[in-house]
């Protein structure tokens, strides 16, 4: 799955057009390297997304197939760092 598109359904974004634009500015990573937003991620991957207030790194648990409920989305994946930008 696109990582775009794994960021809405994960809702760590509002838009795949968002994700897209994240990516393109460059505030996404994908295991320690600069996503482009066709970057396809699996299970174990390691997102980073660098929001203008925080910056938020986690590991993909499992593939998203459908969109689905905030507290279901926060099943499938686990945050590995969650801290403000000083």
């Amino acid at each position: 799955m696109r990582i775009d598109l794994a960021l809405k359904r994960l809702l760590l974004v509002a838009s795949r057009t968002e994700g897209k634009e994240a990516c393109d500015v460059g505030s996404v990573f994908l295991n320690e390297k600069t996503a482009k937003a066709s970057a396809e991620v699996e299970v174990g991957d390691i997102i980073r997304v660098e929001y203008a207030k925080r910056t938020l790194e986690i590991e993909l648990l499992d593939v998203i197939g459908k969109n689905v409920s905030r507290a279901a989305a926060r099943q499938l994946y686990r945050v590995i760092r969650d801290e403000p930008v000083a």
